[in-house]
């Protein structure tokens, strides 16, 4: 009799743990709140769908920027407006980038013909800040061009095509303004922009 409760006592741990194994391995559904993985893919889906929403590009509108290029000149021979409204984004302390839109109308009337030239264009621009008052510029832009000449004699000669530009510049940022000596790589023929260097001045606000 001793050798049989001897003998329970000694099986009696290896059952426990045999029931308490086969309580551990119950299967159970993927989202039964029994389930102890489903934690564990409940973050890992949270932290995949805010790894693509930190990919994804966020527009803050207190980084855009307005400016314009507005000219105007009147004189008894001649006439010049132009308007060129743009729109950039401050990316971030050394870098703004954008495009804008840019027309004139100027008429020369001189001694034996009269002139008039219209430009309509777009251009994409950006500044570059290697330090706070330091910018440097770059405009690449396509500049569609219309002209007629009007000579005494009722001859009447008209112009029309592309004239693509390519500025480079560099110089000031005072405040919201920028001061830079630019050149036109390109210098096509009817570029409207000055052979060689000339003054830009430009203002984001």
């Amino acid at each position: 009799m001793k050798r049989w409760n001897l003998f329970l006592i000694l099986l009696l741990p290896a059952i426990s743990f045999a029931q308490g194994f086969t309580l551990d391995t119950i299967r159970v559904a993927s989202e039964d709140s029994r389930n102890i993985h489903q934690s564990t893919q409940l973050n890992q889906t949270e932290l995949s769908l805010n790894k693509d929403n930190s990919s994804h590009f966020i527009l803050d509108r207190t980084k855009l920027r307005l400016g314009a290029n507005i000219g105007l000149s009147l004189s008894k021979n001649y006439t010049y407006l132009g308007v060129g409204p743009q729109i950039g984004y401050q990316f971030n302390n050394y870098f703004m980038a954008g495009a804008g839109l840019k027309y004139y109308h100027l008429k020369r009337n001189l001694s034996n013909y009269e002139r008039k030239n219209n430009l309509l264009g777009f251009n994409l621009f950006g500044y570059i800040y290697p330090v706070r008052f330091i910018t440097i510029f770059a405009q690449p832009e396509l500049n569609y061009i219309w002209s007629n000449i009007t000579y005494n004699t009722g001859e009447k000669i008209t112009n029309n095509g592309i004239a693509p530009s390519l500025i480079l510049g560099a110089g000031l940022k005072l405040g919201p303004t920028h001061v830079t000596l630019n050149y036109d790589l390109i210098q096509h023929n009817n570029s409207p922009h000055p052979d060689g260097f000339y003054l830009g001045i430009s203002a984001f606000f």
